[in-house]
Order: structure tokens, then C-alpha cells, then sequence
């Protein structure tokens, strides 16, 4: 059995994604901020040992869509599969059973709008989980999460819950906490998808924080 990470993500199509951040930037650019994104994020994942956790089976999610990726976007090493489901909920709750059911003992879901994150915290979701029946929440700085943990299938936790508002990590949080589950709350980061969090991104880059080579580059 090994842990899974559930990357979450579009094709980096210009008009389908950052659609927050057109203004200030055009739609090309936009998209190639995401790829950036994107890039990074899935070269970080699949790098051996990245999170502390010794066996790890990372799969991208994508979002239906007719266009391609960009070559060389996607490690080898990680599989890439359709999002199945109606909705954002829906579409979590069957990358989970996915997961278990090729044999996932512990997974996390996870997007790559947050190209500032230490990967150190997606390790410690895994750890909390070894507890049995603990739902580890990452929150992010909008009332959303930028990570969900579980180590079984809770469709409770998406079944008509309603996503990209600002009561989304409390209502999550609330749902497991119905169920008796233990809950691990991490830090909170931000999601860069609007003005404000791409300047707070531009100024923490200038002033010396790490970001992956092709978001580097596209600050620049």
C-alpha cells in the first residue's frame, strides 16, 4: 500500500484558467502563470523523498478539456487522469475512492495556486493521518483549503457541499468534526487567483522567497 497525492489542475488553455487574474494580465499570460505553476508544483511532487514520505504514488487530475497539455509539463513519473463528476465535490470524493481503491492508505488532495507553499506541510498532513480516521485541512487565506487528507473514502464530506466561497474550510471542518473525526488543522497559506495575491506573490518573490525556475522565470 502506498500514500497518494491527488494533484487537482487544468490544462493551462488561455480563457480557461485564471480567469481572476484577467486584469491586470492578459489571458496568454495568465495561462502561461499557471503552466508555471503547474510545472513547478508537479517537479517539486515528484521528486524522491520531497515530503518525508518514503512511498508515494502521485496522480494529476485534470479538469476535462479538449486541449493538450504542453509537452514536458508531466514528470514520468506520475499518472495523469480525468476528473469524473458534476461538480468540484463530486470530483474530489472520486479521486479519493480512486485512490483507495488501487490501494491507497493515505491521500491528499491538492491544487498548484500556491507556488510559495513549504512541501514540509503537505508532509505533515500524511503524518497526521497515521492516526486512523483523522481529516487533515490545510486552509488557505480565502475560506477555502488548499489541502484535504483522508485515510478512507468520506463522501459525507463533499456530498452537496458547495465550493469556491468564503465558507468552504469551516463547513469542510465542521462536516468531519460531525462525523467524529479527528481533525488536523495545518498552517494557512494563500492561492494566488486574484490582483491582491498575485502582488503579495510578486513582492515575497522580490524580496527573496523561493518559487520553483518557471514561475521564477515568469515573474520575472
Amino acid at each position: 500500500m502506498t500514500d497518494v497525492l491527488l494533484v487537482f489542475a487544468k490544462v493551462p488553455e488561455a480563457g480557461a484558467v485564471k480567469t481572476r487574474l484577467t486584469p491586470p494580465l492578459a489571458p496568454a499570460d495568465a495561462a502561461r502563470l499557471y503552466a508555471a505553476f503547474l510545472g513547478d508544483a508537479l517537479a517539486a511532487f515528484a521528486a524522491p523523498g520531497a515530503f518525508g514520505v518514503p512511498d508515494l504514488t502521485v496522480r494529476l487530475h485534470l479538469a476535462p478539456s479538449e486541449a493538450a497539455l504542453p509537452p514536458g509539463l508531466v514528470p514520468d513519473s506520475i499518472s495523469i487522469h480525468t476528473q469524473r463528476g458534476a461538480g468540484l465535490g463530486e470530483r474530489m470524493a472520486a479521486a479519493f475512492d480512486e485512490a483507495f481503491a488501487a490501494g491507497g492508505r493515505r491521500a491528499d488532495v491538492i491544487g498548484t495556486d500556491h507556488p510559495t507553499l513549504p512541501l514540509a506541510l503537505v508532509g505533515d498532513a500524511f503524518r497526521a493521518l497515521a492516526v486512523p480516521g483523522t481529516v487533515a485541512l490545510g486552509p488557505s487565506d480565502d475560506g477555502g483549503f488548499y489541502l484535504l487528507g483522508l485515510d478512507r473514502p468520506r463522501p459525507d464530506l463533499f456530498a452537496g457541499m458547495t465550493y469556491s466561497h468564503a465558507g468552504v474550510f469551516a463547513g469542510t471542518h465542521a462536516r468531519a468534526a460531525r462525523a467524529g473525526a479527528p481533525v488536523t488543522v495545518l498552517p494557512p497559506w494563500y492561492d494566488v487567483d486574484d490582483a491582491a495575491s498575485l502582488a503579495r506573490l510578486v513582492g515575497e518573490w522580490r524580496a527573496g522567497a523561493a518559487v520553483g525556475a518557471r514561475t521564477a522565470g515568469v515573474l520575472a
